[in-house]
């Protein structure tokens, strides 16, 4: 161990330290020599030139940072069950869809039907089904009468083009209980026609020019005025038609200063006739035309407007200023069955 000694020395002394043990230091290998005191001596100080000042550049202006996005919002547990609004908005959309599929397969369904009703009366009247216009009732729905083959109720009207081979012919015909379901002895059955049928005078003219046409052409085949049949137009044979409600006689004028007199009647079997009335056969150019004949002709022209397959019978006959006015109805019809052709109702 060492005992340290501290001593100021004096000025001009060396210092030294010595081991406070006696005897030789066995650790000590040089001698210190003492410092010699330091020496000040004056020097001339020099001005110090002045320094630039340093100046450190500016940082470059850095754009202000965006704002920072508000913390998402953690999501909430889901409810497991829906509300009452949305159980409602579902039951709506599901009753909207499928009322436009019912309300579609209605149109499609009344289509259908409508084209059937309108091709079958074009074939009935011999006509074109342009000329036909066919409405089913709005209750009940088509789509369950034609599913069923039964209908229950529906209009047909005619536009004035001919029926068969009567000219100027408009008839609105309405129809309840159609049943297309046939039995052995039919091919279904009708509840119920009424008919309205409007036959107007220049209709009437052009169909009797036809049917005198017909029995003139037939009278001078068998004489020496057979010429004449390719001289006479068929369009000159009645050139006026005269109506008298009053009375109820339509006298047909033509050429040669012809007249007769005819008078719309009803049949035994509820359909039409023109009956020539007595005295009023008057016939130009000497011809000797056989009443009996001519009536034949209007016979055959008028039971083509008043076929009574269906047992349709006239209700009321008019004769108006403009022409004739015919009501017609009938109730529990059979339709007849098919007889391996083609028919109207094949529907």
């Amino acid at each position: 161990m060492y005992a340290g000694q501290t001593a100021s020395p004096a000025r001009g002394a060396g210092f030294h330290s010595a081991p406070t043990h006696n005897g030789p230091n066995p650790f000590a290998e040089t001698q210190v020599r003492p410092i010699p005191p330091a020496s000040y001596a004056p020097t001339q100080v020099r001005p110090i030139p002045p320094v630039a000042q340093y100046q450190r550049p500016a940082p470059p202006v850095q754009p202000p940072a965006p704002p920072a996005p508000p913390p998402a919002k953690q999501p909430g547990k889901r409810k497991r069950g829906r509300g009452p609004l949305a159980i409602f908005l579902i039951l709506v959309i599901v009753t909207a869809t499928a009322a436009a599929g019912l309300l579609g397969a209605e149109f499609f369904a009344r289509g259908i039907a409508v084209d059937k009703v309108k091709s079958a009366t074009a074939c009935f009247i011999e006509g074109s089904e342009d000329n036909v216009d066919v409405s089913f009732k709005t209750s009940p729905p088509v789509l369950m009468q034609y599913f069923d083959d039964k209908y229950t109720g529906f209009t047909i009207s005619t536009q004035g083009a001919p029926i068969r081979s009567v000219h100027g012919v408009t008839a609105d015909i309405a129809v309840d209980d159609l049943d297309l379901n046939g039995g052995a002895n039919n091919a279904g059955t009708i509840g119920a026609i009424t008919a309205t049928v409007d036959w107007t005078s220049n209709g009437m003219r052009e169909s009797a020019n036809t049917a005198l046409k017909e029995a003139i052409d037939e009278y001078l085949d068998d004489s020496i005025f057979g010429f004449l049949t390719d001289w006479i137009s068929t369009d000159e044979v009645v050139t006026s038609i005269e109506t008298d409600p009053a009375t109820g006689i339509v006298t047909l004028h033509g050429m040669f200063d012809s007249t007769i007199a005819v008078k719309p009647e009803t049949t035994a079997d509820g359909g039409i006739r023109l009956q020539i009335q007595p005295d009023s056969f008057s016939l130009g150019g000497d011809l000797d035309l056989p009443q009996e004949d001519l009536q034949k002709k209007l016979d055959d022209m008028t039971s083509e407007l008043t076929d009574n397959t269906y047992n349709l019978r006239v209700d009321l006959l008019d004769v108006t200023s403009t022409g004739v006015v015919a009501k017609f109805s009938a109730t529990d019809i059979d339709i007849p069955a098919s007889d391996g052709t083609s028919s109207c109702f094949d529907m």
